[in-house]
């Protein structure tokens, strides 16, 4: 197996004369002994924990192993390209900077070469080498770590997100599966906390985070096709759905066997909304808004969201059967088979539709009754008071303003009885 430290020993690695500090204190190395190493690319792979690289290929899982070029160059030629896609301008920026004035800023590597910052650097380099011939070389400290190794995981993690976080931007799907897979999943190697401490975010936003990941890979799940396929959803752009439903069902529903019958239930509902959301193209800030109000009206209230699940129970299910039944693996299956299905869908949308316009109408008028009873008080109080409110005396009111209030007083009182008749014969 390859050892970049082994041939920096050897004298094989050619030193750039730059002493870096490492931005965190990490156990086990020294500023003091840390070296910039000139390293060939093929010695060099792709890091598939990182979080959006760990997005890219999940859906490849079993078919795809890390390996820097010398052993297999598929998987280099596979994450360059997800690379290439994800942000084509700051990728060309970057490779320009480098044409013109080099290696600017150093990455990190682990001994058998995997990188654990500086993948666009990379990707760049692997540019330049490919267009022009030239041979480039990947400056880099390397760390004597592994992930073989459980403890030296949690340690090469907190150094990438103290090098990564607030300097490149997640996007909020790559930023969930990280956070899933870092703090929970099957292999969790440290705790949201200490996450959340790393990575300076607050500890109820890597939660809101971690919730938003469980509901994709349910909703994933429950269409039929793999729990890792994140592409999907990011493709579709509807991850800030799974983000304000996880907020939602972890506000309105307990621990308790009963109150996880009914969080299922709605679980489910949730899903059925984010296909007609999906299907009618409905994404971004107003999907977004949708399925906040959808949890702000209906959810919130016990009696409307049972209403609601039991009306929509049976063509949620009768939906996911039938898109289980497509065997959906792309963004472009998942439309398709909602095409196909455009009756149910448009069955479950006209439901949330009809739900949704009688919370916005029943808001209205709750609107409307608190305005009447913060009036009333208002004059409870002010009958209370004696007539007045605060300090005012009636030695400082004049016979004309007296007369005015009189005046207006018994303007309230007939406008109250007609108004209370109205109110009578609309009840009875």
């Amino acid at each position: 197996m390859l050892s970049l430290i082994k041939l920096a020993k050897e004298g094989k690695l050619e030193k750039t004369g730059a002493k870096p500090k490492l931005p965190i204190k990490v156990d086990g190395v020294s500023s003091e002994t840390l070296d910039v190493y000139k390293i060939p690319l093929d010695y060099l792979y792709y890091n598939d924990k990182n979080g959006r690289i760990a997005t890219g290929i999940s859906q490849y899982e079993g078919e795809l192993h890390p390996a820097n070029d010398q052993d297999d160059p598929n998987y280099n030629i596979f994450v360059e390209k997800l690379i290439e896609q994800d942000n084509t301008n700051a990728l060309k920026r970057t490779t320009n900077s480098i044409k013109e004035s080099g290696q600017q800023v150093y990455g990190y590597v682990l001994d058998d070469g995997r990188i654990v910052d500086g993948n666009r650097r990379f990707t760049a380099l692997r540019d330049i080498h490919r267009t022009t011939g030239k041979t480039v070389y990947f400056e880099a400290v390397v760390l004597p770590f592994s992930y073989n190794n459980s403890t030296e995981r949690v340690k090469i993690k907190k150094l990438e997100l103290a090098i990564q976080m607030g300097v490149e931007s997640y996007d909020p799907v790559d930023l969930a599966v990280d956070i899933y897979q870092t703090t929970g999943g099957e292999a969790p190697i440290m705790t949201q906390a200490d996450y959340a401490a790393d990575s300076h975010m607050r500890p109820t936003e890597v939660k809101k985070y971690y919730d938003g990941a469980v509901y994709m890979r349910k909703f994933l799940e429950f269409i039929g096709t793999s729990k890792n396929k994140y592409n999907i959803l990011k493709e579709s752009k509807v991850w800030s759905l799974f983000y304000e439903m996880g907020k939602s069902l972890s506000k309105n529903f307990g621990d308790d066997p009963e109150s996880q019958v009914r969080k299922n239930e709605t679980m489910m509902s949730y899903f059925g909304v984010i296909l007609y959301q999906i299907h009618v193209g409905v994404s971004g800030i107003t999907s977004r808004t949708h399925i906040r109000e959808y949890g702000k009206n209906i959810v919130n209230n016990s009696a409307d969201n049972e209403d609601f699940n039991d009306d929509v129970a049976d063509m949620v299910d009768d939906l996911s059967e039938s898109l289980q039944d497509d065997e959906i693996e792309t963004t472009s299956d998942l439309m398709q088979s909602l095409t196909d299905e455009n009756e149910t869908v448009e069955a479950i949308g006209e439901v949330f539709d009809t739900y949704m316009r009688n919370a916005r109408n029943s808001e209205s008028v709750d609107k409307f009754i608190r305005s009447i009873k913060k009036n009333v008080k208002y004059y409870h109080d002010l009958n209370e008071d004696g007539g007045l409110i605060g300090s005012l005396r009636y030695n400082e009111v004049s016979k004309d303003q007296l007369n005015e209030l009189r005046t207006y007083m018994r303007d309230l009182h007939y406008l109250s009885k007609e108004l209370f008749d109205k109110y009578g014969k609309e009840i009875g």
